[in-house]
């Protein structure tokens, strides 16, 4: 008779795959992926370091897994604010707000997903990531065309390249050895919102007492 698996040894084997990943995502967003180190990962989760390669065959592929959760997760929040009933041009800036804002508020991890150099296979990760980012924004344009708000223009090349400005903008200031974010993080949201807008005809974002109108709770 096969051997089956009960729900509790199961339930086991599932906990502690995912301590590995919880292990290696914050040893990954304290610095970055050359942080993320088999024996550090196994001594942060409470295991032998062996067990690692029970779960994941290597650290390439432990973090192409962390790579995929957290880039998934960023984009299920931007294409659930892309989905929503709000006009195009106002999806399109809480968008870009909560995609720069959050990888500022968590900038090194944002680094490592974004500019880190990594081996091949992260970067088809990386590569995919931001496809998947330009989809996102094609929808909302298209949305803005259909009622008017926005001009016509190439979607699809357009939508690209907001999805690469963005990652361009933020590599210098997320940058471990900078300080630009130190002092005044909400300017460098707020140019790359700007830039954005007008790059695609929307004009200039609202603004009171200075500052770009912020509409979303990134």
């Amino acid at each position: 008779m096969a051997y089956r698996q009960t729900d509790k040894v199961s339930a086991r084997l599932a906990e502690t795959r995912r301590g590995i990943l919880d292990a290696a995502r914050d040893l990954v967003a304290e610095g970055g992926f050359a942080a993320a180190q088999v024996s550090e990962v196994a001594r942060r989760a409470g295991i032998a370091t062996g067990t690692i390669y029970r779960y994941f065959s290597s650290k390439e592929e432990l973090c192409r897994q962390i790579f995929r959760e957290v880039s998934a997760q960023e984009m299920d929040r931007l294409a659930l604010i892309a989905a929503s009933d709000a006009p195009a041009r106002t999806r399109l800036v809480e968008v870009l707000q909560t995609f720069a804002g959050r990888a500022i508020r968590g900038r090194r991890l944002a680094y490592a997903l974004l500019a880190e150099p990594v081996d091949a296979n992260l970067a088809e990760e990386r590569a995919f990531f931001r496809r998947t980012h330009a989809e996102i924004f094609a929808r909302i344009l298209e949305d803005g065309i259909a009622s008017g708000e926005l001009p016509e223009t190439n979607v699809k090349i357009a939508a690209a390249c907001i999805a690469g400005a963005i990652p361009t903008a933020l590599i210098g200031p997320l940058a471990p050895q900078s300080h630009e974010l130190d002092e005044n993080p909400d300017r460098v949201v707020d140019e790359i919102v700007a830039f954005c807008l007008a790059g695609v005809g929307a004009g200039l974002p609202e603004r009171k007492a200075g500052k770009i109108e912020r509409r979303a709770k990134a």
